[in-house]
């Protein structure tokens, strides 16, 4: 692994002594500036490109005899006429991943799964951390690996716990992973990988930046995916299809039962007893706005779920409450899902839907088609005003929109923010 990120190195500084010409950057967000101070750090030239043109300029085909090599940020997929049109001059081009992986010396570790990486990725790091290792977390979590390999002095015995979403693994082509985890697969993403298929493949091919060496962690979803898909697993990896027992920790709700399952299989790979997994665990604070109580009131009791931006999300989110059918606050902007397919998410389990954004008046119609108690309320602030004056009692309000936040506000922690001050302003009314 070593000798492979010394040679890839030593190509791309012989290119750019040769040939003189700044790196280009595509993307001028959270790993555009990763990848800004580390070019800074190693004394490389570049100049960054950005479809907003208050961040970058837009790469044309004059732009392209002024470069050699092209790192590309995770938003920009293969198929992106950018990046095209860079291949299609010979440029060569490479990934925030692949990049700043070739500067890094530390083992990372690849953690991705259609739902839950944030939450593994951030519990890994405590149980670790608690177990005398030096880690890191990076990647899609909100720092990129360039940032880190960028501001840190990273040693070869230290550990990277990386976050990769389906875009980061689909572009990576040189990066070399000292393990995968791979917790669960549902479609999901689909308004840019097109097909459940493509969207797998771009996670599969994380399974080609491991070496013999590498350990892989699988959950039962994702190789039954693989079967419907052909797709071959590697004999050596390790399948978690069961649940284990979470009681007391902050992985009790379903699915995190099986990410907990999964996380003490891979923690007992590194020697670390069960009895720290668990006791990390019921310390361990879930990040925000999954599932998360936001108390009760006037009897009702209220849970903001804003993380929830596919149909697999909002099935583990009602699937805790088997006990009574809930009211349901949901919609947003859609990934290209197929409506339909939430019916039998919802059917028998709400008692009726309160739905908003984009996706609200198909999802009205579509709803009421199967008999299913619906209303289109188009935004959080009218859904709260509306149970307020149904004057519901002793129900589970589960805001749980199964879409994306980015129709009505720029994330879904933005979003999530934004219920749970609507819900502080209806508790300070009923002080």
């Amino acid at each position: 692994m070593v000798g492979f990120c010394t040679f890839k190195k030593g190509l791309i500084e012989q290119i750019l002594l040769k040939k003189n010409k700044p790196i280009a950057i595509f993307g001028n967000g959270t790993s555009g500036h990763g990848l800004q101070k580390l070019l800074k750090k190693i004394a490389f030239k570049y100049i960054v490109y950005d479809e907003d043109p208050e961040k970058g300029e837009a790469f044309t085909e004059k732009n392209v005899k002024n470069h050699e090599i092209i790192i590309c940020s995770p938003s920009f997929l293969p198929d992106h006429p950018w990046v095209t049109l860079a291949r299609q001059s010979q440029l060569w081009c490479l990934s925030e991943l692949d990049f700043a992986s070739l500067w890094c010396d530390a083992s990372i570790v690849a953690i991705t799964g259609t739902n839950g990486k944030t939450t593994i990725t951030t519990f890994l790091s405590e149980v670790f951390n608690c177990a005398g290792f030096r880690v890191f977390c990076a990647g899609n979590i909100g720092r990129s690996l360039a940032d880190l390999v960028a501001a840190e002095a990273l040693a070869a015995d230290d550990l990277i716990f990386c976050e990769t979403s389906s875009f980061q693994a689909a572009s990576s082509q040189f990066i070399r992973f000292s393990h995968l985890i791979w917790s669960n697969f549902a479609p999901n993403h689909l308004n840019m990988h097109k097909t459940t298929c493509k969207y797998f493949s771009a996670k599969y091919n994380l399974l080609t930046r491991l070496d013999e060496f590498s350990q892989i962690f699988l959950g039962q979803s994702v190789i039954q995916w693989a079967r419907k898909f052909r797709v071959k697993i590697p004999g050596k990896a390790s399948i978690v299809a069961a649940e284990c027992d979470a009681t007391g920790t902050a992985f009790e709700d379903y699915p995190q039962r099986e990410n907990f399952a999964l996380i003490g299989k891979f923690c007992s790979s590194y020697n670390i007893p069960s009895e720290t997994v668990l006791a990390v665990g019921k310390s361990f604070q879930k990040p925000k706005y999954r599932l998360e109580n936001m108390g009760i009131i006037k009897g009702n009791t209220y849970w903001n779920d804003s993380k929830c931006t596919n149909f697999a999300a909002l099935d583990g989110a009602l699937k805790n409450f088997p006990w009574e059918k809930v009211i349901w606050i949901g919609g947003g902007q859609s990934k290209g899902e197929k409506l339909t397919d939430i019916i039998s998410i919802l059917k028998g389990k709400i008692e009726i839907a309160l739905l908003i954004g984009e996706t609200g008046i198909p999802l009205l119609n579509l709803l009421q088609k199967h008999k299913i108690n619906a209303i289109y309320v188009e935004n959080i602030e009218n859904a709260i005003k509306w149970i307020k004056n149904a004057c519901f009692f002793e129900k589970n309000i589960v805001f749980s929109p199964a879409f994306s936040s980015f129709d009505q506000f720029l994330n879904y922690v933005e979003r999530g923010k934004f219920f749970e001050k609507c819900i502080f302003d209806l508790k300070f009314l009923h002080r």
